[in-house]
């Protein structure tokens, strides 16, 4: 409703820089107030010319000033004081006007605006008591002068009681309908934001649907493909068959187990976007040529079982180590190289180019796998959009999630397609990374580190993943020594120091936590440093297990071929 500026201005008066609800409650007690002002003012001058008795103007003009006064109180930031003061005024007045003009003139009839005022503004708490107990008081003491008779009302003649009569009436349904219109706006607002809700949910809803799914029918996938190929081998080792068809098997294996890890992966991380988490950027330096080899080796496996090839250019003028977040980093050219390499054709390459470009350097993943419809550039990055393709379909999530990162990291992600040729999607990151960061020795090939003479304590209640560790490690030339849960493995730490302990979360008995703050109180152990291994992905925990002492955190299911490097940061310090 548009309103005159005056008006307006004094209707708003306090209501600056206050939120929302709280300027509506503001608006109302001005309104209220002011409304009641004008009235009394009003109905003090008719009253005045209809009997000319000081007793009904001066407290007329009293009772304006005091509303106008609510109005200042809203203006000096004292809106508590100003809501209790407004309805103990019109309690007040209720009262005064009550006695002195009888029953005549249906005064008690203010109660139910009263009544309904204080519902309307205090929904609870001790303002809301203080108001009814003033309206009670009110009642109760008018009742009592019109019983005694202590105070005998002003008599008028028939026909000015009558005007008298209408103009309180008149007032006390102008006083009602204001509450009932700030009800019913209430009531709109309400109304308006359940709608919303309502239509949130739908959607929300539906965008968990196909979220279900879509990430049904990428899990069954490679699920379906994993136990196909347990079932061959079986069949395999029974008939004794030619072993040279295993190695092709094991392959296939640990493409069809690393895609879902990679999916696994990404749900974990839209939860965490989609719950509002903030993620934490935890920047530190690292060999950036070794951390891209690092990754396209270990796609090289995956990229295999189609044919394809995946080439890296380094230019001259990239500098040797940059300082930023290596786990997002990793991730967003993990999503990245898993895209190409579902949509590139087979027996085709890949080509990653890392460089240098005006005021940022870039990491650039070219498949050929003919590109994309330009129709469905623009809702590339969005969760559970995919582009169709004649051999595989990806789940939407590995995009969306890379350019999250990428913004996080003060960078962005962009796409380039040559229809019917290739894709390349462009990682670019400010160049601010490079002068942050000092010199860094090349790292080692993982495949070529070696830990001999090392003696690492694997505390882990799983025996499959434990006779797994232990192969590995053992293949490092690490001495390992194993444990069942907390309690067995603080026996072992004690009866042979280890130089390091690779520590699970979850463990019967004693957790990870609580292992772990025992190793920190024991001054015989402290030092030893302590690689948290869990299956929970989200940062809270990861942060909760580094703030009480660990050393690393990696996630299962373990990249075997990144653990070398995690050890050697601890072991060759």
């Amino acid at each position: 409703m548009k309103l005159y500026p005056p008006i307006a201005y004094l209707i708003h008066s306090g209501t600056a820089d206050q939120d929302e609800r709280k300027q509506r409650w503001i608006r109302i007690i001005n309104s209220l107030s002011l409304v009641t002002a004008v009235l009394a003012f009003i109905m003090g001058i008719v009253f005045f010319f209809l009997n000319r008795k000081l007793q009904i103007i001066i407290p007329a003009m009293i009772e304006t000033a005091g509303f106008i006064g609510i109005i200042w109180l809203n203006k000096k930031r004292r809106s508590q004081t100003a809501g209790i003061s407004m309805m103990v005024l019109q309690a007040m007045g209720f009262v005064y006007f009550g006695i002195l003009l009888g029953t005549a003139v249906e005064a008690i009839l203010i109660l139910l605006f009263l009544v309904n005022a204080t519902y309307l503004l205090y929904e609870k708490g001790p303002e809301r008591t203080i108001c009814l107990i003033a309206i009670a008081g009110g009642l109760i003491t008018t009742e009592f002068f019109y019983y005694t008779e202590l105070v005998e009302p002003i008599t008028f003649a028939h026909t000015t009681t009558f005007i008298l009569r209408w103009l309180c009436i008149l007032f006390i349904l102008t006083m009602n309908t204001l509450v009932i219109r700030f009800y019913k706006e209430d009531r709109n607002v309400l109304m308006k934001a359940l709608e919303e809700q309502k239509e949130e949910l739908v959607r929300s809803n539906k965008s968990r649907k196909v979220f279900l799914q879509e990430t049904s029918h990428e899990i069954r996938n490679p699920l379906n493909a994993i136990f196909g190929i347990v079932q061959l081998m079986r069949m395999d080792l029974k008939k004794a068959a030619n072993p040279e068809t295993l190695p092709k098997l094991v392959d296939d294996l640990y493409v069809a187990s690393f895609n879902i890890k990679d999916i696994i992966n990404n749900i974990l991380e839209l939860s965490r976007i989609e719950s509002g988490h903030l993620d934490e950027v935890k920047r530190k330096e690292i060999y950036i040529r070794t951390t891209i080899r690092n990754t396209a080796n270990i796609y090289e496996y995956v990229a295999n079982t189609k044919g394809v090839h995946i080439e890296q250019k380094f230019d001259e003028a990239l500098p040797n180590n940059i300082f930023t977040d290596e786990t997002k980093l990793s991730q967003i050219i993990n999503n990245l190289l898993t895209n190409a390499i579902k949509f590139t054709r087979h027996n085709s390459t890949i080509t990653i180019h890392t460089g240098v470009k005006e005021k940022s350097w870039f990491v650039s993943i070219t498949d050929q796998g003919g590109g994309i419809e330009k129709d469905k550039l623009e809702k590339i990055f969005e969760p559970f959009v995919t582009e169709k393709s004649s051999f595989i379909e990806g789940t939407g999530l590995g995009l969306y999630i890379s350019k999250h990162f990428a913004i996080l990291l003060n960078g962005n992600i962009t796409v380039e397609c040559v229809q019917g040729i290739s894709t390349t999607f462009t990682l670019s990151l400010p160049l601010s990374d490079f002068r942050r960061a000092t010199i860094l020795s090349a790292k080692e090939d993982p495949l070529q580190i070696r830990f001999d003479n090392k003696t690492i304590l694997v505390i882990e209640d799983d025996k499959m993943s434990q006779a797994l560790l232990k192969n590995y490690l053992s293949g490092l030339g690490v001495n390992v020594i194993t444990a069942n849960n907390g309690l067995e493995g603080l026996a072992a730490a004690r009866q042979q120091t280890p130089d390091l302990i690779l520590l699970d979360s979850h463990m019967p008995k004693m957790n990870g936590r609580e292992t772990l703050q025992r190793l920190k109180e024991d001054p015989a152990l402290l030092h030893i440093p302590v690689v948290i291994a869990s299956g929970d992905a989200f940062t809270e925990a990861m942060d909760v297990f580094m703030k009480a002492g660990a050393n690393d955190y990696v996630i299962k299911p373990i990249v075997l071929a990144t653990l070398p490097l995690i050890l050697e940061r601890h072991l060759h310090k």
